[in-house]
């Protein structure tokens, strides 16, 4: 019996040091930044493109501008990347929509030439920093931000842009594989019950809430192949709002290439979001 109790408590010990290394080291299973090489936002520049330099707690923040070269922009986008992806990535994006919208390519801090270190609450900051000084580079209004912004986002970016939306109270998403909650994807990543952990919160459950309350609309675009964030997250989603959102699910996209697989389902998506008044 000695001997049982000893094993026990030798397999207590070995999860409560498991269970803090993961609560302690998050960010690194949450977060991959990584630095631009110096030729990429040097051709963005060179084709037109704007740097968006501000600066939050976290330092200097640097995200990148694409707007029409003639006059003020129909819809300003805000496009979040996931979590190991460069803002510039995602600069794509511009031909699946409207050549009259501008886009806002947002690097989250400490990805590309960001300081800091993201976090839910850095994130939000350089937000309400980057997203009114593109609106006024492209000459809008703060007033008009409410009424022409629109937000896409790509995995964890779906939740960023979504914040974006509460933060600027607008009303149109379109999100690419998103997942219910960070808490939620704890318990998928581990097959454990250990959302408790979490200190990095993205509640796509509460946002979606509030972009009701607001009289909003989600597009969600999920590929049934994602080996990442399970469809089912798109799905429960759609299912618990239905008033607020359509689901598209895309037959043979997995997570890291539903932009190359399904091109014509986000761009359709932003379509309907950009109409929608």
């Amino acid at each position: 019996m000695r001997a049982v109790r000893r094993i026990l408590g030798l397999v207590a010990l070995a999860m409560a040091g498991w269970l803090g290394a993961l609560a302690s080291c998050q960010h690194r299973f949450i977060y991959f930044p990584r630095a631009y090489q110096p030729a990429t936002p040097a051709a963005f520049l060179k084709r037109g493109g704007i740097a968006i330099e501000t600066r939050t707690a976290a330092g200097r923040q640097v995200s990148w501008l694409w707007k029409p070269a003639d006059g003020v922009p129909e819809r300003l986008w805000v496009v979040c990347g996931g979590n190991g992806s460069l803002a510039l990535e995602m600069d794509d994006i511009a031909p699946l929509g409207s050549p009259r919208d501008a886009y806002l390519f947002f690097d989250y801090p400490g990805y590309g030439r960001c300081e800091g270190r993201a976090s839910p609450d850095s994130i939000r900051d350089s937000l309400r920093a980057t997203v009114p000084a593109a609106a006024a580079a492209c000459g809008l209004k703060p007033d008009d931000l409410r009424a022409q912004g629109v937000v896409l986002g790509h995995s964890i970016g779906a939740a960023v842009a979504l914040v974006a939306a509460d933060e600027f109270g607008l009303r149109h998403a379109v999100l690419v594989s998103p997942f219910t909650s960070t808490m939620d994807m704890a318990r998928v990543m581990t097959g454990l019950p250990v959302g408790w952990l979490v200190r990095h919160r993205f509640d796509n459950r509460a946002t979606l809430r509030a972009l009701e309350r607001r009289g909003g609309r989600a597009w969600i675009v999920h590929g049934i192949m994602d080996e990442v964030i399970p469809v089912e997250m798109g799905r429960t989603l759609a299912r618990e709002f239905p008033a607020t959102t359509t689901l598209r699910e895309v037959p043979d996209a997995g997570h890291n290439d539903i932009f190359l697989v399904a091109p014509d389902a986000i761009a359709a998506a932003m379509a309907e979001a950009r109409g929608r008044e």
